[in-house]
């Protein structure tokens, strides 16, 4: 895989990989370096071992909730910015997770404005916070 080490990174996690070519479609213009997986534990490993602007993540994943998923990118990059999706917002196991592991949540279907411009804000927010020296 050849990626650039000038744009920023954002990954994205789902199980269906019908959902996976959607968020590619709709960020294909954006200036992002844009890696996706069905694999919480690739995108982990991806998140310890590069500098990861973003992670977007699905909420109801076999084996892996998107919560404990992005509790765990938190642990190990606390810069990356987390995303969660879901088709459940009011699901209550899952709001209490929320909480302590994603900056914000996006409902399936997603409007494809606010999740670019979310991801827009978050990776400018990551970009100063590396510049500052937080990274």
């Amino acid at each position: 895989m050849k990626i650039s080490e000038e744009r920023p990174w954002v990954v994205l996690v789902d199980d269906e990989a019908e959902v996976l070519s959607a968020l590619l479609r709709c960020l294909r213009n954006e200036p992002y370096e844009v890696l996706t997986t069905c694999l919480p534990e690739r995108a982990l490993r991806w998140v310890h071992c590069f500098d990861v602007a973003a992670v977007v993540s699905d909420q109801r994943m076999p084996g892996l909730a998107g919560t404990e998923f992005l509790d765990r990118v938190s642990s190990s990059s606390p810069f990356t910015a987390r995303i969660l999706l879901t088709a459940y917002p009011s699901d209550p196991a899952m709001v209490s997770g929320l909480r302590r592991s994603a900056q914000c949540m996006i409902a399936k279907p997603w409007d494809e404005f606010l999740l670019r411009r979310t991801l827009k804000d978050f990776v400018s927010g990551h970009a100063s916070a590396a510049a500052g020296g937080g990274r």
